[in-house]
């Protein structure tokens, strides 16, 4: 092959080479698989929805049986003695308080044999009133999502303890409220692990189908993570029934772009009332800010960026309202539990 045949054919190798790049670069776009900027783990959404949501945390792990009661599942603790005043007429969680209840048992060794069925007869009482299946031990055995792989929660009394703080939590949400969403085929099934290989993961919601899973490191804060990923589910539903954002971003400063953490506009940074955003995890993206938003909702404390006319009350009044208008269970003539706040 001649000098001048090889130079040619080294352009023909390039001009080829440069046309994949071009194809690959979009359908790289077309994925729209994101690196999360602040967190460091994968978005996969699909337009508006958000077909995998991972929830991380900074917050070292807690084996205190669940009795932190704070906004500690996302990148920044809320402290309810500094930034909160308490509410009234809000029942604390039995499953947390220090006072407890009588279903919540702290089992002895010896009755180790015992507690594996009460802990199913509780699972199965929850599974029949709200229409929700509910996994631990064994049963998530081999359970992967996003690449990530966990590890089983076995330990009965832990089980005990976020099998009844979830029955609880369950309650606060409107009779009726998750069979609504069940009959329009959107079945969720909730995972209780111990952890994530990954550990500063807290919660993950799988909505990449109707049958929608959320799994729950219960190393951590069980409260705050289940309602935070609760809210993904309630988004996902709002949208099949038509709801929308769309002037969500006007809440937001003036050429704010979601993606790049600001603690200067961070509740849980600046304990400014005023604050643009709970947390900095909120400013991942726009469903991360209404689940993040949605926590603050769900604690038994009310924190001052939920003061009336403050940017946070705004977008939480916004949720209400969306909430309101889609769900025949939820009436807008009754304050809901997370409504108390908003509507006081």
């Amino acid at each position: 092959m001649t000098k001048n045949s090889k130079m040619k054919l080294a352009k023909v190798l390039i001009a080829f080479s440069l046309v994949f790049i071009f194809i690959g670069i979009g359908l790289n776009l077309n994925n729209k698989a994101v690196i999360n900027p602040v967190t460091g783990t994968h978005v996969i959404s699909n337009g508006k929805d958000n077909d995998i949501s991972i929830t991380t945390t900074n917050i070292p792990i807690t084996t205190d049986s669940g009795q932190q009661n704070d906004n500690n599942q996302t990148d920044e603790e809320h402290d309810s003695s500094n930034n909160a005043t308490p509410s009234t007429g809000v029942n604390k969680d039995p499953a947390t308080s220090s006072g407890g209840n009588s279903s919540n048992l702290q089992v002895k060794e010896s009755q180790v044999s015992s507690i594996g069925e009460i802990n199913n007869n509780l699972r199965n009482s929850i599974q029949n009133k709200y229409g929700i299946t509910v996994r631990y031990g064994a049963e998530t055995n081999g359970y992967t999502i996003a690449g990530l792989s966990s590890i089983m929660l076995n330990d009965e009394n832990r089980i005990n303890e976020v099998l009844s703080s979830l029955n609880y939590n369950l309650s606060l949400y409107p009779n009726g409220f998750f069979t609504e969403t069940k009959q329009a085929n959107y079945s969720l099934t909730i995972y209780l692990i111990k952890r994530y290989s990954q550990e500063n993961v807290t919660g993950i919601t799988d909505s990449t189908t109707k049958n929608i899973v959320i799994s729950l490191a219960t190393d951590y804060s069980f409260v705050d993570s289940l309602h935070h990923e609760l809210y993904h589910y309630i988004e996902k539903y709002l949208y099949y029934k038509g709801a929308n954002y769309t002037t969500w971003n006007t809440l937001n400063p003036q050429g704010f772009n979601y993606g790049a953490a600001n603690t200067s506009l961070s509740y849980a940074n600046t304990n400014d009332p005023y604050a643009f955003f709970v947390n900095t995890y909120a400013q991942t993206d726009e469903y991360e800010d209404r689940a993040s938003t949605f926590e603050y909702l769900m604690a038994n404390t009310e924190a001052n960026c939920l003061i009336t006319g403050t940017t946070i009350w705004k977008k939480a009044k916004y949720m209400c309202e969306q909430i309101d208008a889609v769900f025949q269970t939820v009436s807008p003539s009754v304050t809901e539990y997370w409504e108390r706040y908003v509507y006081n």
